[in-house]
């Protein structure tokens, strides 16, 4: 699978950007073998007053980009990507080889709902010393942190 990747450059040492619809090139590489296949240049991040992201969305899927790396895709850019089935990974940083790296160790961590080895030494959660609130959630009801600074 290719991946996507915002960044300020055209090179593996080059920082992953933030905008994700403003990033200056989407990098769409290949995480086996660590090489780009692909540097666009993102036209959309200076051209468009809105609709950027969308654009860049456009692109990456046209690419065949199963997944993107960035700091943060927007709303109606979330949305081309999913209808795309592009997996989204926000709060992406550093650079564009290290995030790389974290994609692929996110790739041997077991999937989701895989349940974890049992940890030896560790505590069963306390329960919670105030009186149970009437909502459907797990918490005490009291506020949160506004009951324990006295209000705010």
């Amino acid at each position: 699978m290719k991946i996507a990747i915002s960044a300020t450059g055209k090179d593996l040492s080059s920082r992953v950007d933030p905008r994700f619809g403003r990033a200056a090139y989407l990098l769409i590489v290949d995480p086996d073998t660590k090489t780009i296949v692909e540097a666009i240049d993102n036209q959309a991040a200076g051209e468009a007053a809105q609709g950027a992201g969308i654009k860049a969305a456009g692109l990456i899927a046209d690419a065949g980009a199963g997944a993107v790396l960035t700091g943060v895709v927007g709303p109606k850019a979330a949305s081309v990507c999913e209808k795309a089935g592009i997996t989204m990974l926000n709060n992406i940083t550093g650079t564009v080889a290290e995030a790389i790296d974290q994609f692929r160790a996110g790739l041997d961590a077991p999937a989701p709902g895989t349940p974890s080895p049992p940890q030896t030494g560790s505590q069963p959660p306390t329960p919670c010393r105030q009186k149970k609130g009437k909502g459907l959630g797990r918490g005490c009801g009291t506020g949160g942190c506004r009951a324990r600074r006295g209000g705010a």
